[in-house]
C-alpha cells in the first residue's frame, strides 16, 4: 500500500536542494548559502538548481549569471531570512566575497573573486582565513573546476572545511616524552641539530649573538642549573628541537617532539607575568617551531604572546636598539626577526597582524638610516633586513589590494601596477650578497645558511607579486573567451603574466634547492609559499584547456616534487601535494574530455588491446594523466638528506645533471617580461 503524501507544510525536507548538495547526494537546506555549503566553504556558489526529478545525473549549471557588460547579476544572493543561526554568522564573510575584483576595462565575474573563509580547527571550533590566503584562493579554483566539469575529488571533498592542524600531544605520550628528553645528547648530536636550526632559520630569524648558540649548547638544559632561567632553558631545548624536526622524520618524532614539549613546560612555567627578551625569544622559536608541526593557529597565538612581551620590554622604541653595543644589537636583530615571522605568517593565513605598521614604524626608520650612513652588514643581517622590508610591503599590499573598501572601489591595474613599482624599488635595492649564492657548493653539513637565507627572500619576493596579481589573473582567466581583456597589450594581461613568471621562478629557485642538496626535511616557510605558486600554475593549466605552455607544466612538476620531498616530514606538505595531485587529475580529466570532443565524427576506434569497449579512452586518459601529474598520491621524487641519489630532471625534463652551483644566481629571477606577456585566450 503506497504511503500518504504529506501536505507540504509538514515535510521535513526541502522541496529543492542547491547544485552542490544535489550532486553529492546530501540534504539540502534550501536556502541560499545553505547549511551545507557554508559549512564547507561553498557560500558563494551556492544556488538552488530547480531541476526536475530524475536530473541529479546533470552537470551542475554555473552558479553565477553575468550580465552584459561581464558582471554578475547575484549580487542580491545573501543570507535568506528563513536562515538558520549558524548561516546568519557567515553573513559579513560571505558579503565580502560580493565585492568583485576587477581591473581596467573589465570586471570580472562575481564569484570569482577571493573571499575570506571560516574553516574548523582540530576542535571543531571556526577560525578564519582572509582574502589573500592561498586557502581561500583554493577555494576560487575549486569553484571554477566544478562549474567546468563538475563534482570531482578535488573541487568536493568532506573535508573542503577544515583546517589541516595536527592534534596536540597526549598527557600519555607526553609523559614518554619528557623521560625520553632526559637522556642526553653528545656534542656532535648537539651541534649537527644546532647547524640544521641554522639553516632552516636562514634569512627569516636572527635572534642570538654569533657564539650565544654553542655556549648555550655547552650548559645544556639541565632542570638543576639554577643559573639559567626557565625561558632561556626553553631557547635551549628549541634550537635543538627546530634542528632536529627539519633533520629527519626519526629525529623529529623523538628528539624534537621530546625537547619541544619540554620548552612550553619551561615557557609557560612563569605564567608570562614577567616578560623578558628570552620569553619574546623563547615564544618566537616556539612559534617556528608549531609552524613546522602543521600547528599554524598555535603558532599565530604564540607570536601574539611574543609580541606583547616585546612591545612591554619596548623592544618596539628605537630607543631599545640604538647604539653600537652588542646588547642593543641583539635587542633589534630580536625585534625583526619577530617583525618578519609575524607578517608572514598574517600574510599567508591573510590575518591581522600582531606587530602592525605604527609599531613598526621605528624599526623602519632605524632601518633607512642604516641604509643611508651604509653600515657594513654580514650576510645573514642583510638577509633579514631584505626580507622584512619584501614582509612590509607584502603586508602593505594585503590591505591595500584585498580590504573591504579596495573591493567595492574595484581593483584597478593602476593600483596592482603600483604595488609592483614598491617590489621593484626593493629589488633593485638588494645588495649583492643576497643577489648571488655562494661561489662554492655547501659542504656535507646539513643545508647552508647563507644561501637559504637568499633562497628564502627570493621566494618572499616571487610570493608577494603573487599576492598583488592573482586578483588580476582570476579575472583574466574566468573572463569571456577571446575578449578585449586577453589583448596582449592589455594592462591585465600584462599582469596576469607577471603573476604566473613569478610562480614559474618561485618553484625553479625551490627546484634547483633541491637539486643542490640544499633542503630539509621539514621548510615550514617554503611549503605554504610554494603550495601558492602550485595552485596559480595548475590554475592556469586547467584554464588554458587545449594550449600548452611546456614552462608553466615543468613548473607544476616541480612543485609537486618539492613537496613530495617535504612529504614524509610534514603532514602539511603531504597534503598540499594531494591536492595539487587532485588538480592535476582535473586538468587531465578536462584535457581529455576537450579531445574527445575534437574528434572527428567520420572515423571511430574499433579495436583496443585492453580489453575494454572498443570506444573507451581509458589508455588515452592514462597516458594525460601520467603526462600532466605522474602520481597524484605519492611523491613523484624523494630525495632523502642522509644519502645520495641521481640528480633529477632539469625543469625541462631532460634528465640532464645539475650544471653548477652558478644556477642559483638569483639575479636571473628578478625581472618578469611584461612586454611579452603569456596568451590567456580561452578555447571556445
Amino acid at each position: 500500500m503506497p504511503r500518504p503524501k504529506v501536505p507540504p507544510s509538514q515535510r521535513r525536507r526541502a522541496a529543492e536542494a542547491c547544485n552542490f548538495c544535489r550532486a553529492s547526494k546530501k540534504r539540502c537546506s534550501a536556502t541560499v548559502p545553505c547549511t551545507a555549503c557554508v559549512r564547507r566553504g561553498h557560500a558563494l556558489s551556492c544556488s538552488l538548481t530547480h531541476k526536475p526529478r530524475g536530473a541529479s545525473g546533470a552537470r551542475a549549471p554555473e552558479p553565477v549569471v553575468r550580465g552584459p557588460s561581464g558582471s554578475s547579476g547575484a549580487t542580491s544572493r545573501l543570507v535568506s531570512p528563513l536562515s538558520p543561526p549558524d548561516v546568519a554568522e557567515t553573513a559579513d564573510v560571505a558579503a565580502d566575497a560580493t565585492e568583485p575584483a576587477t581591473g581596467t576595462g573589465t570586471a570580472s565575474p562575481l564569484g570569482k573573486a577571493p573571499h575570506p573563509r571560516m574553516l574548523l580547527n582540530s576542535n571543531g571550533e571556526r577560525v578564519y582565513i582572509g582574502k589573500a590566503a592561498s586557502l581561500s584562493f583554493l577555494q576560487v579554483v575549486r569553484d571554477m573546476v566544478a562549474e567546468q566539469i563538475g563534482p570531482s575529488r578535488f573541487s568536493h571533498n568532506e573535508q573542503s572545511d577544515r583546517m589541516l592542524e595536527k592534534s596536540y600531544s597526549s598527557a600519555a605520550n607526553a609523559d614518554k616524552l619528557l623521560v625520553s628528553a632526559a637522556v642526553g645528547l653528545d656534542a656532535d648530536q648537539k651541534r649537527l641539530y644546532a647547524q640544521c636550526f641554522q639553516s632552516v632559520t636562514g634569512g627569516l630569524l636572527d635572534v642570538f649573538s654569533p657564539l650565544e648558540v654553542e655556549a648555550l649548547l655547552m650548559l645544556g638544559p639541565s632542570p638543576g642549573d639554577l643559573q639559567i632561567n626557565h625561558c632561556k632553558r626553553a631557547t635551549i631545548d628549541l634550537i635543538i628541537g627546530i634542528g632536529a624536526q627539519a633533520h629527519s622524520l626519526t629525529s623529529a618524532q623523538t628528539v624534537g617532539q621530546a625537547h619541544a614539549r619540554q620548552a612550553q613546560e619551561h615557557a609557560l612555567a612563569g605564567m608570562l607575568e614577567d616578560p623578558s627578551v628570552d620569553m619574546v625569544r623563547a615564544f618566537l622559536l616556539l612559534a617556528f617551531y608549531m609552524l613546522g608541526e602543521c600547528r599554524r593557529n598555535a603558532a599565530y597565538m604564540y607570536l601574539g604572546v611574543a609580541a606583547r612581551a616585546a612591545i612591554a620590554l619596548g623592544l618596539h622604541s628605537r630607543a631599545s636598539y640604538t647604539g653600537n653595543h652588542p646588547k642593543y644589537q641583539l635587542r633589534l636583530r630580536i625585534w625583526i626577526s619577530l617583525c618578519v615571522l609575524d607578517m608572514l605568517v598574517s600574510a599567508i593565513l591573510s590575518r591581522p597582524a600582531a606587530t602592525n605598521h605604527a609599531l613598526r614604524a621605528g624599526l623602519e626608520r632605524h632601518i633607512n638610516d642604516m641604509n643611508d650612513e651604509n653600515q657594513d652588514r654580514d650576510t645573514g643581517t642583510a638577509c633579514l633586513v631584505a626580507a622584512y622590508k619584501i614582509l612590509a610591503i607584502t603586508m602593505d599590499i594585503v590591505e591595500t589590494l584585498y580590504s573591504k573598501s579596495a573591493m567595492k572601489e574595484n581593483l584597478s591595474a593602476g593600483r596592482v601596477e603600483q604595488c609592483l613599482d614598491k617590489i621593484e624599488a626593493w629589488s633593485r635595492s638588494l645588495p649583492d650578497t643576497v643577489r648571488r649564492a655562494a661561489t662554492t657548493p655547501p659542504t656535507t653539513t646539513p643545508g647552508d645558511r647563507v644561501t637559504m637565507g637568499s633562497i628564502h627572500v627570493s621566494c618572499l619576493y616571487y610570493f608577494a607579486v603573487t599576492l598583488a596579481t592573482w586578483p588580476i589573473l582570476i579575472a583574466v582567466l574566468a573572463g569571456p573567451p577571446g575578449g578585449s581583456n586577453n589583448s596582449s597589450q592589455n594592462p591585465q594581461q600584462q599582469l596576469a603574466s607577471a603573476c604566473l613568471d613569478a610562480a614559474v621562478f618561485l618553484v625553479q629557485t625551490c627546484v634547483d634547492a633541491l637539486r643542490a642538496r640544499l633542503l630539509l626535511g621539514n621548510m615550514c616557510i617554503m611549503k605554504a609559499l610554494i603550495f601558492a605558486a602550485g595552485l596559480i600554475l595548475g590554475f592556469e593549466l586547467f584554464s588554458k584547456q587545449r594550449e600548452m605552455d611546456f614552462q608553466v607544466e615543468a613548473a607544476f612538476r616541480g612543485a609537486q616534487d618539492v613537496l613530495g620531498f617535504l612529504a614524509p616530514q610534514s603532514p602539511q606538505a603531504a597534503h598540499y601535494l594531494e591536492i595539487l595531485g587532485l588538480l592535476a587529475s582535473a586538468i587531465a580529466k578536462q584535457r581529455e574530455t576537450l579531445a574527445v570532443r575534437s574528434r572527428s565524427k567520420y572515423v571511430g576506434r574499433i579495436f583496443s588491446l585492453g580489453g575494454q569497449n572498443s570506444g573507451s579512452d581509458d589508455a588515452t586518459e592514462a597516458a594525460i594523466i601520467t603526462a600532466v601529474s605522474r602520481d597524484n598520491t605519492m611523491p613523484t621524487r624523494v630525495l632523502p638528506t642522509d644519502a645520495p641519489a641521481d640528480p633529477p630532471a632539469d625543469a625541462e625534463g631532460n634528465g640532464q645533471p645539475f650544471l653548477g652551483w652558478d644556477s642559483l644566481d638569483l639575479m636571473q629571477w628578478d625581472s618578469f617580461p611584461f612586454l611579452s606577456p603569456r596568451s590567456f585566450d580561452l578555447a571556445s
